[in-house]
């Protein structure tokens, strides 16, 4: 064997040998506690978020999650939220494959399918929180906050719908999209109640959580919005 051959050789196993999880190496994100009630959930996404924002995420175990969710899933957690790039939320909030059941839309605003695929997690009873996350500088809102409507018939829709949740007010200042966008969350978060009895039944009875949040695109920190 050659020099040449020895080096990519020893490059292969150097590069095998990172790939494997060290000795004693703790998986994460560790497993879901069971069982929790929603609040707990609520603490755990908390949790993982403060390890996103910390910038490093040390994901381990990916490829033993995937053939373990293959047969099937049962996130306890559902997100709506906005189809921003910036916004994923499994990694907002250090969580990984099979954890979250994530409805993506812009504006984080429901429509018919929207709801149907939450209520589909509710009824194989998977969900125990809802968590309905807008997020700063979301541009569906800016578009809403605009009193020109957008170029086409499906984004007109779109902000006229964010616009119900605030009536195009005349706030003034740096916070304005920031508000605008909190309200947009909550309206969403109640537009899910008003517009679905599968998803107010479990709300009302406990059974499900309902929180909704705002997300820091700069700091990566997720609060929650007191509705």
């Amino acid at each position: 064997m050659n020099s040449a051959h020895r080096s990519v050789l020893a490059f292969v196993i150097l590069s095998w040998c990172l790939a494997l999880p060290s000795v004693g190496q703790t998986q994460f994100p560790a497993p879901w506690p069971k069982p929790l009630a929603p609040e707990a959930y609520w603490q755990t996404l908390m949790t993982g978020n403060a390890t996103y924002m910390a910038g490093a995420l040390p994901y381990s175990g990916l490829g033993a999650e995937r053939e373990a969710t293959a047969g099937g899933q049962h996130p306890p957690v559902t997100v709506l939220s906005c189809a921003d790039s910036r916004v994923p939320p499994e990694l907002i909030f250090g969580r990984a494959i099979g954890d979250l059941f994530v409805v993506r839309v812009a504006g984080n605003v429901a429509g018919p399918f929207d709801i149907a695929s939450i209520e589909y997690a509710i009824d194989h009873e998977w969900t125990r929180l809802i968590v309905v996350m807008g997020h700063e500088d979301c541009g569906a809102v800016k578009a809403a906050l605009d009193p020109d409507d957008p170029g086409t018939p499906s984004l007109v829709s779109l902000v006229q719908r964010i616009r119900e949740s605030f009536l195009l007010p005349t706030w003034t200042g740096p916070d304005r999209v920031e508000r605008a966008v909190k309200a947009n969350a909550r309206s969403s978060a109640a537009y899910l109640l008003a517009h679905s009895t599968v998803i107010r039944k479990a709300v009302l009875e406990h059974h499900v959580g309902l929180i909704v949040a705002y997300y820091n695109l700069k700091s990566g920190k997720v609060e929650e919005v007191k509705q």
